[in-house]
C-alpha cells in the first residue's frame, strides 16, 4: 500500500474521530475489512475511494454501536430517578414536518431549474459527480477528457449553480 494512501486514510480517520487513538483503531479496522472483502474491489476504480468508503461505514457502525439508547436494556435504564418515579426521555423527531417537506420539495424544484441554466458540460459534470456519485476518473472517461478538466468543470459548475441559486433567492430550508 502506498504511503500517500495510508496518510490520507489516517488523515480522514483523524478528522472523523478527532482522537489519535480512535483514528488509529479506525484505520486498523478499515484495513482489516478491506483485506477481508478485497474481492469486492473493482480494479478499474480508485482504490483510495473504495478504502475511504469502507472507513466511513466502519465509523458510522461504531457510532451506532456506541449509541447509549441501543446499549441500554430499556429506556428506564437510561435514567436513574432519585424518587423512584419513571421519567420519560424526550426523543427528537428527526423527520421533516409537513411544512418543511413542502419547503424541501420547492427548494429541490428551484435547484433543478437553476441547474438547467448551466452550460451542458458543467451540468453533466455536476450530475455525474454529485448525483450519480462517479469518481473524477470515471467522469473523465465518460466525457472524454482529463481528470483536471473534470475538477475544473465541477468547481466552476458548482460556483455557477451557487450564483444562480442566489440570484433566484434560494435558501436551503432549515430543519
Amino acid at each position: 500500500m502506498r504511503q500517500s494512501t495510508q496518510r490520507r486514510a489516517y488523515a480522514m480517520a483523524l478528522q472523523m474521530t478527532r482522537s489519535v487513538s480512535d483514528a488509529e483503531d479506525l484505520v486498523q479496522d478499515t484495513y482489516v475489512k478491506a483485506w477481508r472483502f478485497f474481492d469486492s474491489y473493482h480494479p478499474g476504480r480508485p482504490f483510495l475511494n473504495w478504502l475511504l468508503r469502507i472507513m466511513q461505514r466502519a465509523y458510522l457502525d461504531s457510532l451506532r454501536r456506541e449509541n447509549p439508547i441501543r446499549r441500554a436494556e430499556s429506556l428506564n435504564a437510561m435514567v436513574s430517578p432519585s424518587d423512584g418515579e419513571v421519567q420519560e426521555i424526550p426523543i427528537a423527531d428527526s423527520g421533516f414536518n409537513a411544512e418543511q417537506e413542502l419547503l424541501m420539495e420547492e427548494f429541490a424544484k428551484e435547484l433543478q431549474n437553476a441547474l438547467k441554466e448551466l452550460p451542458e458540460v458543467y451540468r453533466k459534470a455536476i450530475v455525474l459527480c454529485d448525483i450519480e456519485e462517479l469518481s473524477y476518473q470515471e467522469i473523465a472517461e465518460r466525457q472524454g477528457t482529463t481528470v483536471g478538466t473534470v475538477r475544473s468543470r465541477i468547481h466552476r459548475g458548482r460556483r455557477m449553480l451557487r450564483e444562480a441559486a442566489m440570484r433566484k433567492g434560494l435558501q436551503i430550508p432549515v430543519r
